[in-house]
């Protein structure tokens, strides 16, 4: 994103209130110009407008309903369902209850009727923008890291590393971090974090017409180590609603929220997990040093750098379970996949099954050998060097110390009570 922070499209055939709206854009703070202007009546809109508004890819469509109230709250509807996530300010004559009811149910934010001056429209693109959660005159903030994370077969360990990383990335940084399940038929991150979550990915799929940042926080479960976590449902079949457009657009609107977004994605090449992949800043493989697993690691990868759109540079090889006497070298692996190894983790059998049996991360004991491999390769994919890890959880437990010897080393006179 550049510094206008909300992309908008303006459809209406009222020249004067099209001028209302370049007005209060030009003098309007963090605001330019719509990206594309319609000005044809709804009954005659076609292909050429459709696509015109999808590659003008819009955060925002400004809707003048003057021509057809009816019609305009049907293509509000028509856009919604295909673009989830996406906001309408209208404008228009003084709409009956009902209809006004279902121009709110097709995504209609705000609702002005005409005429419309500068300064009602102007506070309306205020309330739109807290919707947003874009602040006044914000340069629009940097989109969050989003990490997808895949295995090509079933046990290879994948979402135990996506969910133990997520917790390191928070720790480690103190940044925001949401865990996605995107294995929307079997998800499991759920059950490794002991959690039982009230709502799903599917339900904020089917709610996302009006998500903000605050409706955001109710589908979101909150685990004791910092982490938030978005879930899959737990009945399969509901799976079955969820598209690949829908994914993107959730994807894309995490990032503006969370500094880190950590993406478990299905073991299939899904709808899931192809635009997981192709919203991914990283995407990390997940594997064991078995024929199955690389095989299958190398059918897939060129959908895999196809669909991410970028070099091998992007992805990341890691092989879970090695303990260094495995049949397959890594010098196999390399050759096989071409890929460099990035990370290798310890076969820790016992403990990774103890703490999924009690629902309780790995990570979060410290002691685990395995443990220390996951924490290593979160601190090298945050760019944080080990030592700086030390120091900075050393420092928290000296500086308290440091305090309470500054007091005992005052004069008796100057002492309090502790």
């Amino acid at each position: 994103m550049t510094e206008q922070s909300i992309r908008t499209v303006l459809i209406s055939t009222d020249r004067s209130f099209r001028e209302v709206v370049r007005e209060v854009f030009l003098s309007q703070e963090g605001w330019t110009a719509p990206a594309l202007e319609i000005v044809v009546p709804f009954g005659a809109f076609g292909e050429d407008q459709i696509r015109g508004v999808r590659q003008a890819r819009p955060d925002l469509i400004i809707l003048d309903l003057s021509d057809d109230p009816d019609l305009g709250i049907r293509f509000a509807q028509f856009l919604c369902e295909s673009t989830p996530g996406l906001r309408f300010l209208a404008v228009g004559p003084l709409l009956a209850p009902e209809l006004l009811l279902n121009a709110m149910r097709a995504g209609v934010s705000d609702y002005l009727p005409k005429p419309v001056g500068a300064d009602a429209f102007r506070s309306a693109l205020e309330r739109v923008r807290h919707l947003l959660g874009v602040g006044p005159g914000d340069k629009a903030k940097q989109p969050g890291h989003l990490y997808a994370f895949y295995s090509a077969k079933g046990g290879s360990g994948s979402t135990t590393v996506a969910t133990n990383l997520a917790i390191v990335l928070h720790r480690a940084t103190g940044k925001k971090t949401l865990l996605v399940d995107l294995d929307l038929e079997l998800g499991e991150i759920a059950l490794l974090l002991g959690v039982q979550p009230r709502f799903n990915f599917v339900d904020m799929v089917q709610n996302f017409h009006r998500m903000d940042a605050d409706l955001l926080a109710s589908y979101i479960e909150r685990h004791q180590s910092g982490v938030h976590l978005l879930s899959a449902p737990y009945h399969p079949e509901k799976a079955e609603v969820v598209t690949g457009d829908q994914i993107r657009r959730i994807l894309h609107f995490l990032r503006k929220h969370y500094d880190y977004v950590v993406v478990d994605t299905s073991k299939s090449f899904s709808p899931a997990t192809l635009a997981a992949f192709e919203q991914a800043e990283l995407a990390f493989l997940v594997t064991n040093v078995d024929l199955a697993s690389l095989r299958n690691i190398q059918r897939g990868l060129p959908l895999l750098k196809r669909m991410m759109g970028r070099n091998e540079g992007h992805i990341r090889l890691v092989v879970n379970r090695y303990d260094g006497d495995n049949d397959i070298s890594l010098n196999d692996v390399r050759r096989t996949l071409g890929l460099e190894v990035f990370w290798t983790l310890c076969n820790d059998y016992q403990g990774v099954s103890r703490s999924i049996n009690t629902g309780t991360p790995i990570v979060l004991n410290g002691k685990s050998r395995y443990s220390q491999d996951l924490k290593g390769m979160g601190l090298a994919i945050a760019g944080i060097k080990a030592d700086r890890w030390h120091k900075g959880r050393l420092s928290a437990i000296i500086r308290p110390v440091s305090r309470l010897w500054r007091r005992i080393l005052r004069r008796p006179e100057e002492v309090t009570p502790l």
